[in-house]
């Protein structure tokens, strides 16, 4: 099992039990008095017998407060991910905390700064400098590069998912689309691994049949389910922050309420992040230092629900560029997510507000991973570090600490190196090339590239995975959703790839 960073020390609590209360209690009174809308009679008809106010006309479901906490006590407060290399799996809850892949639609070419569909290739590699970051703990194969040149947008994901069990052993995620998580679900149950089932909700305060659907799919199949609550701050959600966090945990209530009606104890883990919107522009700001506030206090609301918490607060930048701006809006993001008590961090390699991705960035985010894993684990205080008998036998000037035992056994464990920063002295920098972040990150993916060989799979698990795949093809042709023009085009990019 990975262990990931463990934070030793209280987290960071920003709103008062006063006001953390009056929340929640908004949050019930809106579920009480307007409901949420379910586009789904099975759900309905589940919501009804359960003791809720369904009007079937309308398709508004109203939710008692009873029923409401109820199902948040029935969620386990610790949800296992079993990836297909078991030494790999997380345990996700209390104080540790993990980083996930980041996510991005289209491939960052770092010689224009132009974006365009991904390659075959480009997904596998960036899954193999994926399994080779020591700070990336968790796989997002299926939801980075979904503009794929060749594949048509239904196989998407799931080519996607395949490229990621090929060349990753690490626990991934999925989503839904067009039933493609049925197709998922099947093959993670014949390779013995489970799937962090990622199903939206629209806000404000509505279900559609597709998210209901692959909530069924998931809580049924006993697979930890993932509500993604994202609403923009102004258009989809109050624009004050306290507002939108009530409407954004009402809708959190209610997909809790859903998925433990389906199956009483199945895992959640909740994914939020609210994003103001600009009102002269119309522009929303993944990255803003209110996200940030925001997400601290949702993360506080969640550990007292004692409910895991997947943060996209720092997940992207809005530059356009691997830059200043960039750095310093997914490392503040990322770091008070998780300073406030989050679990799974939404972190490496995505930037532009969620449309690029690229492995020289993930290359380098995984320093800011580490560098705010070693934070959290905070200092270490005991005979041996307080080093009191070493200060004595050393003395003053000309004593010095260099060339003691007790420097050669801490130094590594209590300061963190990063891999690709510029740490050179000056006249060493100018020596060397003059070479940057974004030089060294670019040596680092060529290295890896080279040498890192990912556990593969066995003959039987690419039977599997190999099987999803034309399963998929052959029920998505018969849809119509691939045509005869697209599908030559889907094989030819395989076949390029061979």
């Amino acid at each position: 099992m990975i262990k990931g960073f463990t934070r030793n020390y209280k987290p960071l609590e920003i709103a008062t039990e006063g006001q953390l209360e009056a929340i929640h209690r908004g949050a019930l009174t809106v579920l009480e008095t307007t409901g949420i809308r379910v586009e789904h009679d099975r759900a309905l008809k589940m919501f009804k017998d359960s003791g809720c106010l369904v009007d079937f006309v309308t398709k508004r479901v109203r939710i008692p407060a009873w029923l409401v906490e109820e199902c948040l006590r029935r969620c386990p407060s610790n949800v296992k991910l079993r990836a297909r290399d078991p030494n790999c799996d997380l345990m996700v809850g209390g104080d540790t905390f993990y980083f996930l892949q980041g996510m991005g639609m289209r491939y960052l070419d770092l010689d224009s700064w132009e974006t365009r569909p991904a390659t075959v290739k480009e997904h596998r590699e960036a899954m193999i400098i994926g399994d080779a970051l020591e700070n990336m703990h968790m796989a997002g194969a299926y939801e980075f590069y979904t503009d794929r040149a060749g594949i048509p947008p239904c196989m998407v994901y799931l080519e996607n998912l395949a490229s990621g069990l090929r060349y990753c052993g690490k626990a991934e995620h999925f989503g839904y689309e067009d039933g493609c998580e049925k197709f998922a679900i099947k093959a993670a149950q014949e390779l013995g691994i489970n799937l962090l089932g990622e199903v939206g909700s629209a806000a404000p305060l509505t279900f559609y049949a597709g998210v209901v659907e692959a909530t069924y799919a998931y809580a049924e199949a006993g697979f930890p389910v993932n509500p993604c609550i994202c609403p923009t701050a102004g258009a989809e959600s109050p624009v004050t922050m306290a507002g939108s966090i009530v409407l954004l945990i009402a809708q959190m209530m209610a997909s809790v309420v859903m998925a433990q009606l389906i199956k009483p104890g199945v895992g959640v883990i909740i994914e939020h992040g609210i994003k103001p919107m600009d009102m002269q522009t119309g522009h929303p700001y993944f990255t803003d230092v209110s996200k940030s506030l925001t997400t601290a206090i949702t993360n506080q609301l969640l550990r007292r629900y004692k409910i895991p918490s997947k943060s996209t607060s720092g997940f992207t930048s809005i530059s356009k560029k691997i830059d200043f701006q960039c750095g310093y809006e997914k490392s503040m993001g990322a770091l008070i997510s998780a300073l406030s008590g989050g679990h799974i961090q939404i972190f490496q390699g995505g930037s532009a507000s969620e449309l690029v991705y690229n492995t020289v960035l993930a290359i380098m985010d995984d320093d800011v991973a580490g560098w705010i894993g070693r934070f959290l684990e905070g200092v270490t205080v005991n005979d041996e570090t307080l080093a009191v008998d070493v200060i004595n036998e050393v003395g003053p000037i000309p004593g010095h600490f260099l060339n003691t035992a007790h420097t050669r056994k801490w130094w590594k464990a209590e300061h963190y190196a990063t891999r690709v920063a510029d740490r050179e002295v000056y006249p060493v920098w100018v020596k060397s090339g003059k070479k940057d972040a974004l030089d060294h990150a670019r040596e680092r993916m060529s290295e890896i590239l080279a040498t890192h060989k990912p556990v593969p799979l066995t003959p039987a698990q690419e039977r599997i995975v190999e099987r999803m795949l034309e399963e998929a093809r052959d029920y998505y042709r018969k849809k119509g959703l691939i045509s005869d023009q697209e599908w030559a085009v889907y094989m030819e990019a395989l076949e390029a790839d061979s």
